[in-house]
């Protein structure tokens, strides 16, 4: 069973997905840009260490495999050569 903070945990990661899923056509709101996407995308594959460094704690505290999150975001959202 899941605690509270583990939910809390579940859902920033939650958050980060739908952020770097979010379609450029899907944009309708000033609270969202096109940036945030790209963001998102970086930090879910831990593109810099500090993003990995706070991605690791995130993960650690949803109880969600760290590696496992970075492997999946590195091959959905390959990153631009």
């Amino acid at each position: 069973m899941l605690t509270p903070e583990q939910n809390l945990w579940r859902a920033v990661l939650g958050q980060a997905y739908a952020d770097a899923e979010t379609a450029p056509g899907e944009i309708e709101t000033d609270d969202f840009r096109p940036v945030k996407r790209t963001k998102a995308r970086r930090f879910l594959r831990a593109d810099t260490a500090q993003a990995a460094e706070i991605l690791s704690v995130i993960c650690d505290f949803a109880e969600v495999p760290y590696d496992r999150v970075v492997l999946w975001a590195r091959e959905r959202y390959a990153a631009a050569a």
